[in-house]
């Protein structure tokens, strides 16, 4: 029995699976192969790639990403900047979305003086993007449009931003991770490995044509609904 002002028992450090372990125990727990069996590697590939087609869904579900990452950049007086791996926002894969947009003065060009944030209204469409008349026209910006073109994003601050006075600041959805190898070290926070296992069953079932019972349906919707 622990003592009065004993720290209570640290968590085990994330990341505590491989790819091939969930892959296994999904696969297991969906009746496709047994416990003790070696799984065929045609089967193991199968379900990396029912997985990877499911992590890039989540991707895209705000409600399923466990954060919104900032991104920022000097403005340089063009009309766009771009977003992708390597780009002036460096990110992989490109977002499909902008979820948030404010602007600061540089502090360069403000030395000593407090940072001052102002939104930046986000242009939901390319229409509404269109329906600006001047494009180019240069001063304080105070709404942002994104084109998530593929594989490499557009941002759009209109009016255009001077350069080296603003500083651009985005929010885009966190990347969640695709399996590239069965050895790769899962590194989800805790509360996704539920979900993960059981959304994956039901996925496999139903690609192996087995009938998806309540109980699968049940525990991946739990574990979804905890995210």
């Amino acid at each position: 029995m622990p003592t009065i002002g004993t720290p209570p028992p640290s968590e085990v450090a994330f990341p505590v699976d491989t790819v091939q372990t969930l892959l296994t125990n999904a696969l297991v727990d969906a009746g496709i192969a047994g416990i003790d069996e070696e799984i065929e590697q045609p089967i193991i590939n199968r379900a990396l790639r029912q997985a990877n087609w499911l992590i890039a869904q989540w991707s895209r579900k705000r409600w399923l990403v466990y954060r919104i990452q900032d991104y920022s950049f000097v403005s340089t007086g063009a009309l766009n900047y771009t977003v992708g791996a390597g780009q002036t926002i460096n990110i992989n894969p490109r977002p499909d979305r902008i979820e948030y947009a404010f602007m600061r003065f540089a502090q360069t060009s403000n030395p000593g003086n407090l940072a001052v944030d102002i939104p930046l209204g986000i242009i939901q469409s390319h229409e509404d993007y269109s329906r600006i008349t001047v494009k180019n026209v240069g001063t304080l910006p105070w709404r942002i449009f994104y084109d998530p073109i593929w594989p490499v994003g557009l941002l759009f601050p209109w009016p255009v931003p001077q350069p080296t006075i603003y500083e651009i600041h985005v929010g885009f959805k966190v990347v969640l991770p695709r399996f590239t190898g069965l050895q790769q070290p899962i590194s989800f926070p805790p509360e996704y490995e539920a979900a993960l296992n059981w959304c994956l069953v039901r996925r496999l079932k139903v690609t192996y044509q087995m009938p998806v019972d309540e109980d699968t349906k049940s525990l991946a919707r739990d574990g979804l609904n905890v995210i």
